[in-house]
């Protein structure tokens, strides 16, 4: 059964209620060693939803690419007319990621983009894994983003929609989602830089005796 605001509960339970100022965790930020980024190796796809024009278009890492402080860039490009739908996975390539959001008091996630040409949306989905890597929970959210420079798009973690038996102790794949199917934008373009997780700042009571890991991992038989 459906529930909304069961994430912030779960959070609220583990300490979130004591936050203070929200701090942050990269969980990638798209440069040449991903592997260095809590949220692990991405999986990248896209899909043409319509190609009017046989347009070209690329959705992928530009590790090279500098945007001033920052080095590694996520590239969406659209040709004219072309209706685009890009998706990175983040899942520990199959194993589970073991997330405990809740333990953590994460409040939701955040990406900066440094240009984005056009309105569009973008969704979050987390699930939740059995001992066989079967998914048995979910929740997600979709947002709208909008057109600009230096723009911080945030996902909130109480309005996330949960199903089934999703546990927020217990997040085994993060998926994003940009300019998803049932509203998407033609010619889209933009260049992300970083993705992150909002949680506590470091000694406030829901990461003591965490040590700021965002990942916590069990052993599975």
């Amino acid at each position: 059964m459906e529930s909304t605001k069961a994430v912030l509960a779960l959070a609220c339970c583990a300490g979130f209620a004591h936050a203070g100022i929200a701090s942050s965790v990269i969980l990638d930020d798209f440069d040449s060693d991903p592997n260095d980024d809590l949220g692990g190796v991405g999986t990248y796809s896209a899909i043409i939803l319509n190609n009017p024009f046989n347009q070209g278009s690329d959705f992928s890492l530009d590790t090279l690419l500098s945007t001033g402080a920052d080095t590694g860039s996520l590239i969406f490009n659209s040709g004219i007319g072309v209706e685009q739908q890009g998706t990175i996975i983040y899942n520990d390539e199959g194993a589970g990621l073991d997330l405990d959001a809740a333990g953590l008091g994460v409040q939701g996630f955040e990406m900066d983009f440094v240009m984005i040409d056009q309105d569009f949306y973008a969704q979050i989905d987390l699930f939740t894994y059995d001992d066989m890597g079967n998914t048995i929970g979910s929740a997600s959210r979709v947002i709208q983003i909008g057109a600009g420079m230096d723009v911080t798009a945030d996902w909130s973690l109480e309005d996330f929609s949960v199903a089934d038996a999703f546990d927020a102790s217990d997040i085994d794949e993060l998926r994003l989602t940009f300019n998803v199917r049932n509203n998407p934008t033609a010619s889209l373009d933009f260049i992300a830089t970083e993705f992150r997780a909002v949680v506590p700042p470091p000694g406030s009571a829901a990461l003591l005796g965490l040590g700021g890991l965002l990942v916590a991992r069990r052993g599975r038989d």
